[in-house]
């Protein structure tokens, strides 16, 4: 099963069977650009059209990149502070 975990604060990766099979990108104006890594001869692990539809469907809904966990928590506890 493909997953789009975030790779930076603006790109999510989609990979499969923990191969990397796409880089996905969106500035936030609902437009998701891919880039797909070339496939290796006798590798099983290339794009198919499942997954690329899976990962822009992914990216479309949830957007592409996240934070840092370490300043999620950082803004998490500053909230909590009076």
């Amino acid at each position: 099963m493909p997953t789009d975990p975030p790779n930076s604060l603006g790109t999510s990766r989609l990979l499969r069977d923990g191969r990397r099979l796409g880089i996905f990108t969106s500035t936030g104006d609902g437009m998701v650009s891919a880039d797909w890594e070339e496939r290796v001869p006798g590798s099983e692990t290339a794009p198919e059209p499942y997954d690329a539809s899976v990962g822009y469907a992914l990216a479309t809904a949830f957007g592409t990149g996240a934070e840092p966990m370490r300043k999620l928590i950082l803004n998490a506890a500053l909230e909590m502070w009076p």
